[in-house]
């Protein structure tokens, strides 16, 4: 069930990607951008690095960079990309101010492939731009601690700037995903965490790099064959959870269709089941009562004998879609017999059933199909005041009873 629900969660996500950004999303998204581009631009005027910009060293990096953050491995709400193969060895191969500003463009331009491949919306580049604040906190620390080539005396120094990195990745995701989508926090804090393990782990070997691209910027290149090896292993893995998308969604075509009536489109018995004892759990643990109303299609069988079964199958369909009409929408409709339905209104008391039994009888009103009058038989109860909701729908069945009883004897 977990791996299911994971698995939910990754194809919610591939859909979120796919839409365009909403209400406070939005907002929030933007904001965030906003900020980046703020502070991106004053830590390229306010730090200074002795290490020489190179025109096509930048080029180089920032395209290197959007070919890996094609790299992802799906977890949850998110990805985790190995863009830290990277991020390290433009720190010091490049002047460390610029680099937040690199990592944008790079994210961008991997961004625009992702929407040529119609993966992304083009509205959710900005999100990439939220996603670069993890750049912001190493360049700081490293351009006014340890400026220059790197040097292990300044490992400390490194330490730091990854720390930060991690504070300002996951105030940034906390930020957009808690505020602006409404996450609860819990469901953040573990992707987080792996991605921290990420980055950690390849961090090493990212500083190894540097080491080399100091002497040799085109040394930066070596992560790529990396890069492209993680890039098989995340294939793969999407591949997987592909399969285990359609599996998912099998599954629940197979409970859906186990729950469903197959001549009305309505709630069979068995959904009828599940509904009522999830209310019923409901009314033990809240209090929250629930009203039932009970509808008896009358003379099915005489419409049968006289017309045949398609026209009673047709009279059963008219009086479904007329209850699903007159009912409220969050109110459960099921067949629970042949021409027996059950409605399941939560949260209704006594005067809103009335409401409900008033509505059907309207909606009931002159319904003629194919020259053949639908007519039913109501009943209705609600608990309160009834003590439990087998009494309510005991007394429920008794009033459709006495009315169905009324009616024979008024038409015989």
């Amino acid at each position: 069930m977990r791996a299911l629900a994971d698995t939910a969660e990754i194809a919610a996500s591939r859909e979120r990607v796919r839409s365009a950004l909403l209400g406070r999303e939005r907002t929030v998204t933007f904001v965030l951008a906003a900020g980046f581009l703020v502070a991106a631009v004053s830590c390229a005027v306010l730090v200074s690095s002795p290490t020489p910009f190179s025109v096509w060293v930048a080029a180089l990096a920032v395209v290197a960079y959007a070919l890996v953050t094609q790299v992802e491995f799906e977890i949850g709400p998110g990805t985790v990309v190995p863009t830290e193969l990277l991020l390290v060895p433009m720190l010091f191969v490049l002047p460390s101010q610029l680099v937040p500003l690199l990592v944008a463009m790079g994210l961008v331009l991997g961004g625009v492939l992702e929407r040529l491949r119609s993966r992304r919306h083009g509205a959710r580049i900005a999100v990439l731009l939220c996603s670069a604040w993890h750049s912001v906190g190493p360049a700081l620390v490293i351009g006014l601690l340890a400026p220059g080539p790197p040097a292990w005396s300044d490992l400390w120094v490194y330490v730091c700037a990854l720390a930060s990195q991690f504070a300002l990745d996951t105030a940034a995701v906390l930020a957009r995903q808690v505020v602006g989508r409404g996450t609860r926090a819990g469901v953040v804090i573990e992707p987080l965490t792996l991605v921290a393990v990420v980055d950690l782990t390849l961090a090493p070997v990212a500083l190894g790099v540097a080491f080399a691209a100091a002497a040799e910027p085109l040394a930066m290149l070596c992560v790529l064959p990396l890069a492209a090896l993680l890039h098989v292993l995340g294939a793969e893995r999407r591949r997987r959870i592909d399969h285990s998308i359609e599996l998912g969604r099998a599954m629940e075509d197979v409970a859906r269709a186990a729950r469903s009536d197959p001549l009305t489109g309505v709630g069979n018995r068995l959904s009828w089941q599940e509904a009522v004892d999830t209310a019923g759990l409901r009314f033990e643990s809240d209090g929250i009562g629930a009203s039932f109303v009970v509808v008896d299609l009358n003379e099915l069988k005489e419409t049968n004998d006289t017309y045949g079964h398609d026209a009673g199958d047709r009279l059963i369909q008219a009086l479904a879609l007329a209850l699903r009409t007159a009912i409220p929408t969050d109110a459960e409709l099921a067949r629970i017999g042949g021409d027996e339905f059950a409605v399941l209104a939560a949260g209704r008391d006594d005067r809103a059933c009335e409401a409900i039994v008033a509505g059907i009888r309207r909606e009931l009103e002159g319904l003629v199909v194919g020259g053949v009058p639908v007519r039913a038989s109501v009943g209705a109860a609600s608990c309160p005041p009834c003590m439990t909701f087998d009494e309510a729908l005991r007394l429920a069945d008794e009033r459709l009873y006495a009315e169905k009883i009324a009616t024979t004897r008024r038409d015989p």
